[in-house]
């Protein structure tokens, strides 16, 4: 390097403040002795210190460390660590631990590197800072035990003597989740003589807060105030949640007051704690006003707002009030939601004023969808209104292109439920024209209603339809035809359907035989229903209550007491418990036969069994006990059972 100033170059090297340093050596000299070339070398210290003097972290060592231990291809990676760390010049320090400690991925790697520092590593000991580390890691993860393992570093901590910082405390407070993890949190701090700072505070509070312990909340706060310290918006509104859940009014006000005093603005989220407190006190004029306070301020209010609002009007069944503030929401561009409309539908159900429905979808035509109509007839139809909910699903099924499954068996249930079976007989030819798939869950559920009202020819004309068609029936249509054919004494339907059923893909289950045992032995044919019960148990199908309840009272419908009491003894045997109902059946068999001392025994052992009689239960007690027939219950004891019979009511 030629230059005319070389004693320049050495005087910026002497100032340069820098870790890296220069030196340097003449290697070209002029005829009278001056330099005219110099060789200048870079070097480096082996340890790179701060404009403080305290080293700095070596970012090559970190890196290696951390690409060491999370390679995957290497059968055991701390033995290479350690391989590598031995050809170290400096040991590795605790800051650079620290730093391996946070690049590591994996939290429970982390924590095997921070106890191979200890017992690998000569001479190395964990400080505060690497604690607080692995405490931060193990807090921030996912693990089942990672409050075990949490405990594990502060006994660790405690044992090698090494004193916590603030730091410590506040991670501490994040991890914990009880009472009982904050207290030992606050014992900490006496022991290592530390000052609570402003950040610890809210930890605090914010901690107690999600334990549901209000008052110690409370008192953390108080102390906070002493202090001089203030919460954020958060911790604000955080506290003001659970004052208004705890309906702490008074005291909710007073930490506004507060809020105010220390130049933190309540947001739009305070806002909307205040108009939730206020209106589920039934108090809707001070909810308004915080709303229209909230308004003034500038904020735009969240669709969380506006429900919180509405809400608080609906409690209040002001449906105009609603009406318009939900009009309002609308002109902001605020998005009603499924809550929003399931405020709205509550109030006017209530209020006798569904015809209204109409205005609601339009107002809100530009958000209404076939999710939003779906929801809509969903929630008429649980709310009981069918006609309400088919006239805004024919509203939906008119102006658009493509059906909404959930909203289709929404109205498709409702209607059932109801009782309009044609109209849903209708529905269901109907779907293929908005693109929706028929399918088998759709059919059996107008089976059913079809069942219950007895409209067997209906039946029989879909069921070929489904045949002919699609789709294919399954079980459960099966079984729902089986029942259906049952009640409706049309027994040889029901068996035809058995039959059927045999023949299919399907295969007969308990439920297929107990609607064909009940259909044949309520409808006469007692011998053939005895023989599908053996059937079954021949097929390797274990009758359950059901089967052995309803034979039971078929037999003692027609008299045949032994043959009912044997297969109440089969049933016991085969480990298939009765219930109550098999109880008042035997019980009443017993009763009208004449065999008194059989029904006290029964009725001891139903005691036993931890059963609780029902009012069937008790009205054969009474004919037990009066001897007769009678169906008025008189209140007195038994001087043999001690029996207490209730007056029928």
């Amino acid at each position: 390097m030629n230059h005319n100033h070389p004693r320049r170059i050495f005087s910026l090297l002497r100032r340069r403040g820098y870790a890296t340093k220069y030196t340097g050596r003449v290697v070209k000299t002029t005829e009278n002795g001056g330099f005219s070339a110099i060789e200048v070398a870079v070097t480096t210290p082996s340890v790179v210190s701060d404009v403080r003097g305290y080293p700095l972290p070596r970012r090559d060592l970190i890196c290696r460390a951390t690409n060491i231990l999370q390679l995957k291809s290497s059968p055991d990676p701390f033995l290479d660590l350690s391989e590598f760390l031995q050809t170290l010049t400096l040991a590795l320090t605790p800051s650079e631990a620290s730093e391996i400690i946070k690049s590591l991925k994996s939290p429970t790697l982390a924590l095997e590197f921070f106890h191979f520092c200890s017992s690998q590593i000569p001479n190395f000991r964990h400080d505060a800072y690497t604690y607080n580390r692995i405490l931060l890691i193990l807090s921030n993860s996912s693990l089942p035990d990672r409050i075990d393992k949490i405990k594990e570093i502060i006994n660790s901590m405690e044992k090698s003597g090494t004193r916590g910082n603030i730091s410590t405390v506040n991670v501490l407070i994040g991890a914990f989740d009880g009472v009982d993890g904050l207290e030992k949190c606050l014992e900490m701090v006496k022991k290592w003589d530390l000052n609570l700072t402003c950040y610890t505070y809210k930890c605090l509070l914010q901690a107690y807060l999600r334990a549901n312990d209000l008052n110690r909340g409370l008192q953390v706060y108080k102390d906070m105030r002493r202090k001089g310290y203030s919460l954020d918006s958060l911790g604000y509104n955080m506290l003001l949640h659970a004052l208004a859940k705890d309906e702490k009014v008074d005291q909710a006000y007073k930490v506004v007051e507060d809020m105010k005093r220390n130049h933190c603005q309540p947001d739009e989220y305070t806002y909307t704690i205040l108009i939730r407190m206020v209106g589920r006190l039934g108090k809707p004029s001070e909810a308004l006003t915080f709303f229209q306070e909230m308004l003034e301020k500038g904020y735009k209010p969240t669709s969380m707002a506006y429900n919180t609002m509405i809400e608080a009007l609906v409690r209040s069944r002001m449906v105009d009030k609603s009406m318009i503030l939900f009009s309002k929401m609308v002109e902001n561009s605020c998005r009603p939601n499924e809550f929003t409309y399931s405020l709205i539908l509550n109030v006017l159900a209530s209020e006798g004023q569904l015809g209204r429905m109409d205005e609601v979808v339009e107002i809100s035509n530009k958000y209404m969808n076939k999710s939003i109509y779906a929801f809509l007839v969903r929630t008429l139809s649980k709310l009981g209104h069918a006609n309400e909910a088919h006239r805004l699903f024919c509203n939906m099924w008119r102006f658009h292109d493509r059906g909404d499954r959930d909203a289709y068996l929404s109205m498709l249930e409702s209607l059932c439920g109801a009782g309009k079976v044609t109209e849903a007989i209708d529905l269901l030819s109907k779907t293929h024209e908005k693109g929706i798939i028929t399918d088998t869950f759709m059919y059996n559920t107008v089976f059913s209603a079809l069942g219950k009202s007895k409209q067997i020819s209906h039946i029989l004309d879909l069921y070929e339809k489904m045949k002919q068609d699609g789709p294919t029936p399954d079980i459960f249509t099966y079984n729902i035809l089986i029942s259906c054919f049952g009640r409706a004494g049309r027994v040889d339907e029901a068996v035809k359907i058995f039959e059927e059923l045999e023949n299919s893909d399907c295969k007969p289950d308990i439920v297929s035989y107990n609607s064909l045992v009940n259909c044949l032995g309520k409808n006469g044919d007692l011998d053939e229903a005895h023989m599908r019960f053996k059937e079954m148990q021949e097929k390797g199908l274990n009758p359950d209550v059901v089967t052995y309840s309803t034979l039971i009272e078929c037999f003692g419908k027609t008299d045949k007491v032994e043959m009912a009491y044997s297969l109440f003894n089969e049933m016991l045997a085969e480990g298939c418990s009765p219930n109550i109902v098999t109880y008042n059946i035997l019980l009443d068999c017993l009763e009208k036969s004449g065999r008194t001392a059989e029904a006290v025994d029964l009725y001891s052992k139903l005691k036993e069994e931890g059963l609780t009689p029902d009012s069937i239960t008790y009205t054969i007690l009474e004919r037990l006990q009066s001897g007769s027939h009678r169906t008025r219950r008189i209140r007195r004891q038994s001087p043999i059972t001690g029996w207490v019979v209730s007056p029928l009511r």
